[in-house]
């Protein structure tokens, strides 16, 4: 916690660097990748019991060594920076990462929280992208599965309000759940956001299983075509990606970093 890091495996798909700052987090998405993570080390550990873990001076520290770099730092894997505790924790580190010039992305549920930093993204300038997870396409599934995240229209309109101020916008389509959700999704904000990544569901009761991800892919891949719109295709979907052609750029994990 509160060390600029490099992820490994999937992670590494998303960020060339990353900072986790937070433990645990309010979203209870069932099929969230990180308590069952934690439980292996700690069985009484509680996803849902969320708090800032941020080091000042370690956050400090690591920032001005890595001052330079030009790697991009993705908040954050452990905890979303706007899931509705204390975010100061979140302003800090903004704060502390432009100070030292470093790029940032951000990945949210949170949708409006996010705004009330607006003002700090501006400072950035080019130097920052805010993203949105995007699973469900209706209020009633969003709340069965990720009850304590922002609605799906939510997100969407914090995207627009980000775009309309000059912020980098980004979607991440992972997991998939419902594949039919997550192309009307696609459609929804091809026009809105400056690039998507999409994968799929992995590990999660076999859900990965009932879905024909050949046929998803190329409806994804021709949405973002007909937009315009620059996409990365993440390892485990392209598997299946039998009878589609995809360019240097479309699965290269960075090409789409700040």
């Amino acid at each position: 916690m509160s060390t600029i890091y490099e992820p490994q495996g999937r992670a590494r798909e998303y960020s060339p660097l990353a900072l986790n700052f937070y433990k645990g987090c309010t979203h209870g998405c069932i099929y969230c990748y990180v308590p069952p993570m934690f439980k292996r080390f700690n069985a009484q550990y509680n996803h849902e019991n969320c708090f800032p873990a941020l080091d000042i001076k370690k956050l400090e520290q690591s920032a001005k060594k890595m001052q330079g770099c030009g790697k991009q730092i993705l908040l954050s894997f452990t905890g979303d920076p706007y899931c509705g505790v204390d975010d100061s924790a979140t302003e800090t580190v903004l704060k502390i990462l432009n100070q030292y010039g470093h790029k940032v992305a951000i990945l949210t549920k949170g949708g409006k929280r996010c705004l009330k930093h607006l003002s700090i993204f501006k400072e950035f300038g080019n130097r920052i992208k805010i993203g949105a997870t995007l699973t469900f396409d209706n209020d009633e599934m969003s709340k069965g599965w990720e009850p304590g995240a922002a609605m799906p229209s939510d997100r969407i309109n914090t995207l627009k309000e980000l775009s309309e101020n000059g912020i980098k916008t980004w979607v991440s389509f992972e997991p998939v759940i419902y594949p039919e959700q997550s192309l009307r999704l696609l459609s929804a904000v091809a026009k809105i956001v400056d690039h998507v990544k999409i994968g799929k569901i992995n590990n999660f009761r076999g859900w990965d299983k009932k879905i024909d991800w050949n046929d998803f892919l190329k409806k994804a891949v021709q949405i973002c075509r007909a937009a315009e719109l620059p996409f990365y295709i993440k390892a485990d979907l392209r598997q299946f990606a039998d009878g589609v052609e995809l360019s240097e750029n479309e699965t290269n994990m960075d090409f789409l970093n700040l």
